[in-house]
This record gives C-alpha cells, sequence and structure tokens, in this order.
C-alpha cells in the first residue's frame, strides 16, 4: 500500500471521524468530503487505501450479505471521463452495480435505480473520482450541485468529491448572488 505518511494518516483520520458521524446522521443530509489538488499527488491513491479499510471493516461487521440477501457493497467508487454528464454519472453508479436495465432510459430513472442499488447492497460511501471531468460549464454548475444536494438528501451515504480545481469550477463556491447560493449549499456540507 502506500507510504503512512503524516498527511495520508490525517486525511485517513478525518475520514473515520466523518464516516462515523454521518452514521449517526440517520435520514437527514450527511457531510460531505472533497479532496482537491494537483493531479499526480496521490489523492485517488490515498482515498482507494481508504475505501479498501473501510470495506474491510464493514464487512468484518455485518457480513458479506444484507438482511435481504444482498450482496453487500459499501463502497462504490465511480471513476468520471472527459465531459461527463448526469445522465453518464447515473450510469456509472448502475454500471457498478451491474445494474441490468441501465441503457436507453432518462437521467432521472437511472438515479431512482442507482438509490435502489445503494439501498439494497447498504453502500454507506460513495466515492466519486475526476468529478472536475463533470460538465460544469452547463448552467453554471447549479444542475450538478443540485444532483448532489439530491445524493446528499436521499442516499444513505457520504459522497467523497476527488477532483482537480474543484473550487474553480463551482463545487466549493460561495457568493452573494442566487446562483452561488444554490451552489454554497454544497460548499457547507462539504
Amino acid at each position: 500500500g502506500p507510504f503512512k505518511t503524516p498527511m495520508l494518516t490525517s486525511v485517513h483520520e478525518a475520514l473515520w471521524d466523518i464516516l462515523d458521524c454521518n452514521e449517526q446522521d440517520g435520514q437527514r443530509a450527511k457531510g460531505a468530503v472533497a479532496i482537491d489538488g494537483y493531479p499526480g499527488l496521490g489523492k485517488s491513491c490515498a482515498i482507494e487505501e481508504f475505501a479498501k479499510k473501510y470495506h474491510q471493516r464493514e464487512i468484518a461487521r455485518y457480513g458479506d450479505f444484507t438482511r435481504a440477501g444482498d450482496e453487500r457493497w459499501p463502497v462504490c467508487r465511480v471513476g468520471l471521463r472527459g465531459n461527463t454528464s448526469m445522465q453518464d454519472f447515473n450510469t456509472a453508479i448502475c454500471d457498478f452495480y451491474a445494474h441490468p436495465g441501465r441503457r436507453r432510459v432518462t437521467t432521472t430513472q437511472l438515479g431512482k435505480w442507482a438509490l435502489d442499488c445503494v439501498l439494497s447492497c447498504e453502500t454507506r460511501l460513495l466515492i466519486v473520482d475526476d468529478v472536475h471531468f463533470l460538465h460544469w460549464q452547463q448552467h453554471g454548475g447549479i444542475e450538478i450541485s443540485n444532483h448532489f444536494k439530491y445524493i446528499a438528501n436521499d442516499f444513505p451515504v457520504t459522497l467523497l468529491l476527488i477532483g482537480v480545481g474543484l473550487g474553480e469550477r463551482g463545487i466549493l463556491m460561495d457568493g452573494p448572488v442566487y446562483e452561488d447560493a444554490v451552489l454554497a449549499q454544497t460548499l457547507r456540507r462539504t
């Protein structure tokens, strides 16, 4: 695995605290985490190491299967590619779970199926890697911010975003105009 540097240890400790706190929040909107930095610094590597430990802890605690008999997947990791749309994002979540009906449907239907998979597999951590590839320019990022708000409100997961230049793209934006205020809600949770 990666070297246990003081920075890596600090990031992992903070993630454990956030995830354990979010488990106590029940159905309320949960805090999110954003890891922002230059490419090649090891952001994804650090998070993948943490996700592996979290996955192993949850399986050891609760077993390989849920009470309903579904496979338990405590962590869902979605890696994005260039110019990803919201439909592509929801498809990627459904692809992770190998959902059979993930083609030729609406973004809304894909979101409902993604939620069903998260609930069925008792996923608690949703990692979105390379989030800077989402279509930030469309509608000033409000569509994406609203989608992350939907995930925070309806999905029982901690959302962990990894990317480059997230502040400049609007995910960590705060400001005086209405559009900025909408985006600022994501900032307060992250």
